[in-house]
Parts: structure tokens; C-alpha cells; sequence
């Protein structure tokens, strides 16, 4: 019984697979010019596409898997006439889709999804836009990809046993017995659902491997990658505050014309970019900390050029990305990380150093598709990204990773790899819950306050070893450090959605530094989406597309926007707000403050949320 049925899934598995295996040749040949590409590298979208195929043909047997999974304990009569309607829905309906999709990426330079699915309801329009496409050539390969296809479907169909003798009935032994086979294989199916058993359910980003976005797409599963955009809500702006009109007086520039001072020296300096998980400005004594967590750090702020009034964009790593290397702010309750379309219509900091001959690498200890984080990475433009599969395995001792002291330790050997000029960025994580460290505890106790103020301290002495170890390397003097957190972490009473929860340290230090501006303090406020201008501003880069990013030290008024749920936090020198749109409340903070002032801060706040909302759904 079982070798019938494991020969029959085969089957099954077996035809899916070829069947992606020849629209991933298909979108190759028809977007991409493969002359220009070796035998190895037409290959490789067909063995990092192994595992969201296997996804998504569970998704596509799952019917005739449920079937199975029934006709263990009842009889399943007519199996080969569901078997046939099965193929003769599927195939006809799918081969339609893939072939559209060729030329939809042909186009517009994205995967078929629901936004070009939606189309459908302009027949008028749409045929009218395709008429200029190789229409005959299209239906030609339509055809033919259904006809082979369905003639090996239907033959699987004939070939099929009758299984639904096998049923159990109301045999208890078989019942028992079919009952196991049953658990075992619902296990299974599902670990394959979801792509196997690692921390982050698959998505796009295990497919990603490359910085061609056609050798990409060639991976990512057509089929998967169809269900995936109709699983995401359909983005209407839900906070419609003001008219277009209203709008312009609200959505001034965010800076003025000032000249801005330049403070760094020498030319074509590296950049070493350090973003510290989970990390609290308050944890450090240069911003109002009565403890010494962060020794090392401390010291480099004495010399270095601190913003002591910066607050980080959400609560989690995938939004903090996000504001650090584009400049885009966080939304409530989406995340354009994981929204591929989306999140490559964004600009990138690496990108702009990357196109004026920087090398570029992003390194991090833990799992580059968690999150969807590793097809932003490609798309941002580093050279090379390091995650867990490039450490050994001895190294993955925490339940995120690799430990800090192991990454940076990696990140000198990666450096110094790297041609000058560069521009690396390192991701901590052992600052992340469950605040796993490899050293004896300073502080006992296991509450969480406890484990992560331990946490913090590992964190600068792996910082302080690094920061040692780096500035005995010929590239030290003309490199630039630049360290700002992901998100803050909330100490003591500190609530959630409060602004002190999102404060973020942010300093710079290194050689460059002139000396006027060591041991400076910025108090301007600030986000993490002002990095990008701040930075691209000294090193007179472009800065068209950071719209939302404002350069800390052009004097201009300064202001600080996050979100939580279905609210924002809106902060500037003279008050703080915090808005819930679900309960319609809303919070000051600063007593002294005129109605006017806070009435005209509430409506600057909620005109960000809409307008970036607003450029959120147009990309």
C-alpha cells in the first residue's frame, strides 16, 4: 500500500517540478540575454529555486493530499475523476499565468502578481497595452506548455491506482494504523509547507542570491510568488486625515538651505557602519545613564560626535533596516522588507557608495532571510552578504547565531578582504531576547532587565575588542565608524509606545573626524531615516530619492516620527505626541505647551502617517 502511494506523491513531485523547471528556462530565455552568461550561472536560479518549488507543490497537491489523507478512514470512490479535474483546472489556468508573467516581467521588471493580476477587470485597456507584445509567440508557447503538460497530468491520471479500496473503514487496527501514517504525514507535509524547519518560514529571500534582480526573479517561483501577493492585504490608505490641499501647508521641506559643515577630512574614506541590536540610548552614561553598561562605547563618544536625540523608527530589526539604509520611514502594521515589489523602489546608502566605486558587504551572524531581510540586501547593493551559512557551525551558539565577539572577529577577515575604498555594515544580535552571552553575568538574575542590561555590556566589550583589533590594520586612519541602533529596548518602566521606548544611540567616530568635532553633541532631533542625508550630504553624493531623510547638521528643526500598531509617535524639540488611531487618542507630553502649537504638531504628524502611507501604496 505505502510504496503505491509514496511512488504516486513521487510522481506528483516529480511533475511540478519539471513544470517550474521549464517556465524557470522560459523566463530565462525570454528576459534575459543569455549569451552574456556562463552554463553555471543560467544554473544556479534552478538550485537556489529548490526549495520554494517544493513549497509551493504542496501548496498545489494539497487538495489530492487531503484526498489521500480522507481515504485513509472512508472510502474515496470516482479518485481518478478528481485526479482528472485536478489536472484540467490547474494546468490550463497556471500555464496561463506563467507565460503572462514572462512578459509582465519583460515590461514592467516585476513578477506577476496581484497588482498586474488586477488589471483584469480593464479588459479593454489591457488588450489594448499587449498589442504591441509578441502575441502569437506568447500563445504559441501557451500551447505547447499546456498540451505536454496536460498530456503527462492525464497519464498520471490513467496510470493512478484505485486507492480508495484502501480505506480503513471502521476497522479499528487500520484505523490505529492509518491514524499514524496520517500524524506522521501531516508533520511532514507541513514542514515542507512551510520550507523546512529553520527559525523564519520561507519567502522570497532564500531564493535571492544574486545582484542580477532577471537571475532573481528566475528564482523565485512564479506560482509562490502569485499566492504570497494575495496573502498580503490589499493597501488602501487607511489614514485619509486631510485634503490634497490641506496637505501642501503640512508637508513643508524638512530642512532649510544652510550650508552644511563638512566633518570629516581626507578623501575617499571607508565607512564602517555598526548597527547594535536592541540597543537604548539610556543605557549609555553619555546619555543620562547613572550605570556604566557601555564602557567602551562611552569612550568612543568622548571623541567621537554624538546625536543625543535620535529615536528609532518601530520596535523590530526589519523596519530599523529599513530607515538606516534608505531613509524610509516605518508604517503601521506593514512592512515594505517583506514586500520585495515594494522594497526595491527604494533607495539605498550602500547603492550610492557602490556606484562611485565603494565595495560594499553586509555582515551578520544570524539568518539573512529572516524577515524577507536578504532580497532587500541584494537590492540595496552590497557586493557580498555574510550570514550564519558562512560561519562554522561550532560558531552557532545562540538561538539567533553567531555571538558578537564571533561576527566581529569574521567581520576583520571580511574587511580585509575588501578593496578600499569600502563600505561595511555589521548587524549585531546578541543584544537580542533571549540575550544569550557567552560570559559570566555582571549583574545576577534572569528577569529580562537583568539579561539584557548583561546582555549590553557583552555587547561593548565585543565592540571594544574589535574597535582594538581594527585599528591596528593599514585601512584604520581613513576609516569612518558610524554606530546606531536597529530599535531601542524598553528599560525599566519605560512603555511601549512611549518615545522613551525608541530612544537610539547614534555616533560617529574615526580618524576623518576633524578635530573641531570630537567630543561635539548634536541635540538636534532626529530619526534613524536621517542617517542616509546626514552621511551622503559630507561625502557629496546624490541624495534624490532619500525624500524622507533630513540632514542632522543642516540646523534646521529637528523632528523624530515611529510607529506602533495602528498609531505614531511624533516628536520635536518643544513637545512630544503620541496618537492610537484605533482609540481616536491622543497623548502630549510637555504640560507647557499651547493648545495651538499642539493642535498644529498633531496635524504635522498625522500628515506624515498619510503622506507616507501615500508613497508606501503608489510604489
Amino acid at each position: 500500500m505505502f510504496k503505491r502511494t509514496l511512488k504516486y506523491f513521487a510522481h506528483l513531485y516529480l511533475f511540478w517540478m519539471t513544470f517550474f523547471a521549464a517556465d524557470r528556462l522560459l523566463f530565462l530565455f525570454y528576459n534575459l540575454d543569455t549569451s552574456n552568461h556562463s552554463f553555471v550561472e543560467l544554473a544556479e536560479p534552478f538550485m537556489y529555486a529548490i526549495r520554494l518549488d517544493l513549497s509551493t507543490v504542496c501548496y498545489l497537491i494539497f487538495p489530492l493530499f487531503l484526498l489521500w489523507i480522507i481515504h485513509l478512514f472512508v472510502p474515496v470512490r470516482h479518485f481518478r475523476l478528481f485526479h482528472k479535474i485536478y489536472f484540467l483546472i490547474f494546468i490550463p489556468v497556471l500555464a496561463f499565468g506563467m507565460v503572462t508573467g514572462l512578459e509582465i516581467y519583460h515590461e514592467w521588471g516585476y513578477q506577476i502578481n496581484r497588482d498586474a493580476m488586477s488589471y483584469l477587470q480593464f479588459p479593454k485597456e489591457l488588450w489594448a497595452s499587449s498589442l504591441n507584445s509578441p502575441l502569437g509567440l506568447l500563445f504559441a508557447i501557451y500551447s505547447i506548455y499546456s498540451f505536454l503538460f496536460l498530456r503527462w497530468g492525464l497519464r498520471i491520471t490513467d496510470r493512478c491506482q484505485n486507492i480508495a479500496d484502501e480505506a480503513s473503514g471502521l476497522n479499528f487496527k487500520w484505523i490505529v494504523k492509518n491514524g499514524g501514517v496520517g500524524i506522521i504525514s501531516i508533520f511532514l507535509f507541513g514542514v515542507c509547507l512551510r520550507g523546512g524547519l529553520q527559525q523564519a518560514p520561507i519567502n522570497q529571500s532564500f531564493a535571492y542570491y544574486s545582484t542580477n534582480p532577471t537571475m532573481n526573479a528566475a528564482a523565485v517561483n512564479t506560482v509562490w510568488n502569485l499566492i504570497y501577493s494575495y496573502s498580503r492585504e490589499a493597501h488602501k490608505n487607511p489614514y485619509q486625515f486631510f485634503t490634497k490641499d490641506e496637505m501642501k501647508g503640512l508637508i513643508v521641506p524638512v530642512e532649510n538651505n544652510n550650508i552644511v559643515p563638512q566633518i570629516f577630512s581626507g578623501k575617499n574614506n571607508n565607512i564602517v557602519l555598526i548597527i547594535l541590536e536592541s540597543t537604548a540610548s539610556e543605557m549609555f552614561k553619555s546619555m543620562g545613564s547613572k550605570n556604566q553598561f557601555t564602557v567602551y562605547m562611552d569612550s568612543l563618544i568622548t571623541n567621537g560626535l554624538l546625536f543625543n536625540n535620535i529615536y528609532g523608527s518601530e520596535k523590530r530589526t526589519d523596519r530599523g533596516i529599513v530607515s538606516i539604509l534608505s531613509g524610509y520611514p516605518s508604517l503601521p502594521l506593514v512592512s515594505i522588507i517583506k514586500q520585495p515589489d515594494k522594497a526595491r523602489t527604494l533607495s539605498f546608502l550602500p547603492k550610492r557608495f557602490k556606484k562611485v566605486g565603494y565595495e560594499t558587504s553586509f555582515i551578520y551572524g544570524g539568518e539573512s532571510e529572516f524577515a524577507n531581510m536578504k532580497s532587500y540586501l541584494l537590492n540595496a547593493g552590497f557586493n557580498q552578504i555574510i550570514d550564519k551559512n558562512n560561519f562554522d557551525e561550532k560558531d552557532m551558539n545562540s538561538k539567533w547565531g553567531a555571538h558578537d565577539h564571533v561576527v566581529f572577529n569574521h567581520a576583520l577577515d571580511e574587511i580585509k578582504k575588501m578593496k578600499v575604498p569600502f563600505f561595511a555594515t555589521i548587524l549585531t544580535l546578541s543584544s537580542h531576547e533571549p540575550f544569550e552571552i557567552p560570559m559570566a553575568p555582571v549583574f545576577k538574575g534572569n528577569d529580562r532587565q537583568t539579561l539584557y542590561k548583561n546582555s549590553i555590556i557583552y555587547l561593548d566589550r565585543s565592540l571594544g575588542d574589535f574597535m582594538s583589533d581594527i585599528s591596528q590594520k593599514p585601512y584604520y586612519d581613513n576609516t569612518i565608524f558610524i554606530f546606531i541602533a536597529d530599535h531601542g529596548f524598553r528599560v525599566g518602566d519605560a512603555i511601549n509606545w512611549y518615545p522613551r521606548r525608541h530612544g537610539i544611540p547614534f555616533f560617529i567616530y574615526g580618524e576623518p573626524l576633524k578635530k573641531e568635532w570630537r567630543g561635539k553633541v548634536v541635540s538636534v532631533v532626529g530619526s534613524q531615516i536621517d542617517l542616509a542625508k546626514t552621511i551622503l550630504d559630507q561625502f557629496s553624493m546624490d541624495t534624490e530619492g532619500f525624500g524622507f531623510s533630513r540632514n542632522l547638521l543642516s540646523k534646521s528643526t529637528g523632528s523624530a516620527f515611529y510607529t506602533f500598531n495602528h498609531g505614531f509617535g511624533w516628536i520635536e524639540e518643544q513637545q512630544s505626541l503620541v496618537y492610537d488611531h484605533e482609540l481616536k487618542n491622543v497623548i502630549y507630553f510637555n504640560d507647557g505647551v499651547s493648545d495651538s502649537i499642539n493642535n498644529h504638531l498633531f496635524n504635522k504628524g498625522r500628515a506624515y502617517l498619510q503622506n507616507a502611507y501615500q508613497d508606501f501604496i503608489d510604489r
